[in-house]
C-alpha cells in the first residue's frame, strides 16, 4: 500500500567533474569529485555539493535564482510533488569549469489523498544530475527480491545494478535518453492462496501461479548538455524549460493519451463458460494513432491559458467487442458504455487541482468492463495520478492491469510530436495465448512513475 513519508529523503549522487582547457578538446584535468545532495520537504529543496572553484550560479527553470560563494542553497519557493530542473554554474574566478543540470522533485505531501485512487507503490521518482557526456541516476526504495535493479537504456538492457544509484558514461552531448529501472516480487505464499481461493469462486483454473509477481517501472527522461560549458551557460534558461511565456501567441498545451488493445487477430473468450467461442482483437503492434482500432482511448488536454489561468479537456473513446464462433462466424457485437453514468464501465477524469497558473495534478484511469457475459466479468483497468507544468516538465505514476497490452503517450505543442510515455505488452500464457486472468482484481498489476 501506498507510504506515508514521514522522514527527509537524502538522495546522495557522486558526481566526476572534468575540465577542458580552452586551447585544447584533446587533454582533460581530472578535478576532485563533486558530490551533490538533495534534500527535500513539501516545499523546499536544498542542494549541497563539495566545495569546487570559487564561486556558483544557480538557476531553476530558465531563471537565476541565486550566486553564492558556498557549497550550498536552499529553494523555500516548491510545492509538494513538484518537478524541478536545476542548472549548476561553477566559476573558479572569471572561469566556468562546469555546468551540471539536477532534475529531481518536492517531498509528497502525505496529507494528500491519491487523486485516481489505484496506486499502491510508493514514491518512485528517479533523480538525475546531467554533464555533456554523462548522466547519474539515483532512485528511492522499489520493491525488489533481492534489491538487484535492471537498468535498461532506450529499451536495452545495460546493467543490473545492486543499490539505488547508477552512472551512464560515455553518452553524446545534447541527447535525450530514456531510462528504465526495474523491480520485481514473486507473490507471497498467502497472496497465491488468496488468488486460488477467488478463482475457485469464478470457476477459474490456474496454472503457474508460482510465477506470479508485482511489477515495478521508474522511468526517467534525462538529456545531456553541450560539451561546451559556455554554450549551457549562455543557453540556460533554454535548456532548462523550453518556456513558453505569458505573452507567447500560442500558450503552452498538452495532451496525454492512453490506449490499450488486444494484439491477436483473435483471443479466447476470458468469461467463465465462454465455450469454444472467440472475442476478435484489434491485431496491431504499439501506434500512437491507433486511436481508432483500439479497446479504450482516453485523452487528457491541458492547455495553460493567457495570462493566469488553465483549461482541461476529456475525450475517450471505447471500441465494440464482437464474439465470434470457431469458424469465425459473428455471433453477436456490442459496445461497453464505458462512461461516468454507467456504474461499472468508466473512463474517468479527476478535476485537476490547480498548483497557481503554472502546474495542474490530476488523476485518469478506467475501469471498463466486457459487454458479454455476467456482471462479475473481469474490467480493463488502469489509473494513474499526472503532473503537468507550463515548461513542460511532467510525471505519471499509477498501475495498470497486465492484459490486454497497455501504451502511453504525451504530445507538445511545442514540438508538434508524441513522446512515448510506456509500451506494456499484454502478458502470455506458456501456450502464447493472451492471459485474460490477468484482467481479474485478484492478479498482480504492473506499477509505474515515469517522469520527464
Amino acid at each position: 500500500m501506498f507510504k506515508k513519508i514521514h522522514l527527509l529523503l537524502i538522495l546522495t549522487i557522486l558526481v566526476t567533474l572534468f575540465v577542458q582547457p580552452l586551447n585544447s578538446m584533446a587533454h582533460s584535468i581530472a578535478i576532485k569529485p563533486l558530490t551533490v545532495q538533495t534534500k527535500k520537504t513539501t516545499s523546499s529543496i536544498t542542494l549541497s555539493w563539495s566545495q569546487l572553484g570559487s564561486h556558483y550560479k544557480v538557476f531553476k527553470e530558465g531563471r537565476l535564482i541565486g550566486e553564492t560563494k558556498k557549497n550550498t542553497f536552499i529553494d523555500n519557493g516548491v510545492k509538494p510533488d513538484e518537478l524541478v530542473k536545476y542548472f549548476i554554474a561553477a566559476f573558479d574566478g572569471d572561469k566556468l569549469i562546469e555546468t551540471v543540470r539536477i532534475s529531481t522533485k518536492a517531498q509528497s505531501d502525505i496529507r494528500e489523498t491519491l487523486i485516481s485512487g489505484t496506486r499502491t507503490a510508493p514514491d518512485m521518482t528517479t533523480e538525475s544530475v546531467a554533464s555533456s557526456n554523462y548522466i547519474v541516476l539515483s532512485w528511492p526504495e522499489i520493491p525488489d527480491d533481492d534489491s538487484i535493479y535492471e537498468i535498461y537504456r532506450d529499451g536495452k538492457f545495460i546493467a543490473n545494478i545492486s543499490g539505488r544509484n547508477f552512472v551512464d558514461s560515455d553518452l553524446a552531448p545534447n541527447t535525450t535518453y530514456r531510462y528504465s529501472i526495474i523491480g520485481t516480487k514473486k507473490l507471497s505464499e498467502n497472496e497465491i492462496n488468496a488468488i486460488k481461493e477467488e478463482m475457485d469462486k469464478n470457476g477459474l483454473s490456474y496454472e503457474e501461479l508460482d510465477e506470479l509477481e508485482h511489477t515495478y517501472e521508474s522511468i526517467k527522461f534525462v538529456k545531456t548538455l553541450d560539451n561546451d560549458p559556455e554554450k549551457n551557460l549562455e543557453n540556460a534558461p533554454l535548456n532548462e524549460a523550453n518556456l513558453i511565456t505569458t505573452n507567447s501567441t500560442s500558450p503552452p498545451y498538452f495532451s496525454f493519451r492512453y490506449l490499450t488493445f488486444i494484439p491477436d487477430y483473435r483471443v479466447d473468450n476470458p468469461i467463465p463458460g465462454g465455450g469454444n467461442t472467440y472475442f476478435l482483437g484489434n491485431n496491431r503492434n504499439f501506434n500512437v494513432l491507433a486511436f481508432n482500432n483500439s479497446k479504450t482511448e482516453q485523452n487528457i488536454d491541458i492547455e495553460f491559458d493567457q495570462p493566469n489561468n488553465s483549461t482541461y479537456g476529456h475525450r475517450v473513446r471505447n471500441d465494440s467487442t464482437t464474439l465470434v464462433d470457431e469458424n469465425n462466424n459473428v455471433i453477436e457485437t456490442r459496445t461497453a458504455n464505458c462512461t461516468t453514468s454507467n456504474g461499472g464501465f468508466d473512463l474517468f477524469l479527476y478535476n485537476p487541482h490547480s498548483f497557481g497558473a503554472n502546474a495542474k495534478k490530476f488523476g485518469a484511469g478506467t475501469d471498463c468492463g466486457i459487454p458479454f457475459g455476467p456482471s462479475f466479468a473481469p474490467n480493463i483497468n488502469y489509473g494513474y495520478d499526472g503532473w503537468i507544468e507550463r515548461d513542460g516538465d511532467w510525471r505519471v505514476a499509477g498501475s495498470h492491469d497486465q492484459a490486454p497490452s497497455h501504451e502511453l503517450y504525451i504530445y507538445k505543442r511545442s514540438t508538434s510530436s508524441y513522446t512515448t510515455i510506456f509500451q506494456t505488452s499484454a502478458k502470455r500464457k506458456s501456450n502464447g495465448k493472451v492471459d485474460f486472468d490477468y484482467l481479474w482484481p485478484f492478479m498482480p498489476n504492473k506499477h509505474f512513475d515515469i517522469s520527464g
